[in-house]
């Protein structure tokens, strides 16, 4: 199976120039499950990276969103669960959400509000998501964060850098004839080994045992 992923690594430093450092840490954090950040300007493939990463997991499900100081609950975590609320239960319905999913991709993640945040970290950090104040597990295994800047000190947003432990800078493409060739599609034709959520966990565990 490290052959496989060694064909993905490979698969991938061909589809997309110049993202070997993002690649091989986007790989690192699917065997370690941790989380990344992705600092860049606007139309530098942050989430095209992190939409490609979930596919490449047969059987995944993916969470992909855009925070905005308006960014409600509801929408990264579900609705209230209506038929719920008339006996006085704040459920939420998950399905389809961030909760469920093993892979997300948040945009703008420093826009993240305080309605939002506690919830946020604590999904994150302990893979717990409180559901009327009931501990559920999910099957987060990595999150992938993405801002075109650097959160100022003074946010309140540390802890939340802290999660994000592996964290690059994606610059533009440099180099001309790179520059060209993703211009022309040239590499998007290319066939993308896959692992299954099964592969995936013996890879995180590969060596583990005694």
């Amino acid at each position: 199976m490290t052959d496989k992923l060694v064909k993905i690594r490979e698969a991938l430093n061909k589809k997309y120039f110049e993202r070997e450092e993002e690649i091989e840490g986007m790989l690192i954090a699917l065997l370690s499950r941790q989380h990344v950040l992705l600092i860049g300007e606007p139309g530098t493939g942050k989430s095209l990276l992190s939409m490609e990463l979930a596919k490449i997991i047969d059987g995944s499900n993916y969470f992909q969103w855009l925070l905005t100081k308006y960014t409600t609950p509801e929408e990264l975590f579900g609705a209230l669960s209506l038929k719920e609320l008339e006996q006085g239960i704040h459920k939420r319905n998950t399905s389809g959400k961030l909760p469920e999913a093993h892979f997300v991709f948040l945009d703008e993640i420093f826009k993240s509000n305080s309605a939002i945040l506690n919830s946020l970290l604590t999904l994150i950090n302990e893979r717990l998501f409180y559901n009327n104040g009931t501990p559920i597990k999910t099957p987060l295994i990595s999150l992938i964060g993405a801002s075109n800047e650097y959160p100022e000190e003074d946010e309140g947003l540390e802890a939340l850098f802290d999660r994000l432990l592996l964290r690059y800078e994606v610059k533009p493409i440099r180099d001309r004839n790179n520059f060209i060739s993703m211009l022309k599609n040239e590499g998007q034709n290319i066939t993308m080994p896959s692992l299954t959520i099964n592969e995936l966990t013996d890879l995180q565990f590969y060596g583990s045992s005694p």
